[in-house]
């Protein structure tokens, strides 16, 4: 018999426990020719905001930018690879000000083609966002992302929305970490200085969450996540809200 093969997927390390798309009906997942690519929030019916980062093909590539078809997004399930709603992606805006290099602005709007309907089976709504660019340096945000998951090569494993309770961790110290290239004013960083608790860079594009409301989107974090003082680096919702209500219909 042939031994099972583990691999581990590069997502929240340690997390606090399973989240459940009941309780967050606007998580999206964003996938590629149908393999989670990465995270994304509902902020309008018909809008998903993520990290232009992810869909960095398009961005390079008009004619991947205009021919979308390996573009879907799942809502109203709590497994990434199963359930709730399928949508295609017809149009991708990138904030105009993102820069590929440095990740200024890591942001970017994905609009499906029909908006996204509360029906009885289905959990999907919307989460308000922020208009304010700072987050409280003595408060904690929590964050979404599909989790750390050990699969089987058989069955290629289940996908789980999971949840992780972060601080916010000094600007000026992530500054120290990463540089300030990487992380400016339009960034907020999150983390813990001890504990072996913190997302990874595959966990791009998910929401952080503060008083119920979108306060950033995950921009990068540590290659390792196994280790200490290795903070997360979100994008300020707030910083780009004037974008964001120009591409969606409702204020």
């Amino acid at each position: 018999m042939k031994p099972h093969i583990l691999r581990r997927y590069r997502r929240i390390y340690n997390p606090d426990e399973s989240a459940s798309v009941d309780e967050h009906p606007f998580m999206a997942a964003l996938l590629v020719n149908d393999k989670l690519w990465c995270g994304g929030a509902i902020i309008d019916y018909d809008t998903i905001l993520t990290a232009a980062h992810c869909l960095q093909l398009q961005y390079n590539n008009r004619f991947f930018r205009e021919y979308v078809k390996m573009l879907t997004v799942r809502v109203g399930s709590s497994n990434a690879t199963s359930g709730g709603e399928l949508y295609r992606v017809t149009e991708i805006f990138f904030h105009p000000n993102y820069k590929p290099s440095t990740l200024e602005f890591n942001l970017a709007i994905v609009k499906l083609h029909k908006n996204i309907t509360d029906r009885s089976n289905v959990k999907a709504d919307v989460i308000k966002y922020s208009r304010n660019n700072i987050v409280p340096a003595d408060t904690q945000i929590t964050f979404l992302g599909w989790g750390s998951v050990w699969a089987d090569g058989s069955s290629g494993g289940q996908v789980l929305l999971q949840k992780v309770v972060l601080p916010i961790y000094d600007l000026f110290d992530c500054q120290d970490i990463y540089g300030r290239e990487l992380v400016t004013r339009t960034n907020f960083c999150a983390g813990y200085i001890t504990m072996l608790k913190n997302v990874c860079n595959h966990d791009a594009g998910g929401p952080a969450i503060l008083d119920g409301v979108l306060v950033g989107i995950l921009s990068f974090s540590s290659k390792r996540c196994d280790l200490p003082d290795q903070p997360a680096v979100f994008s300020h919702v707030g910083a780009v809200a004037k974008w964001i209500e120009n591409l969606t219909s409702s204020p």
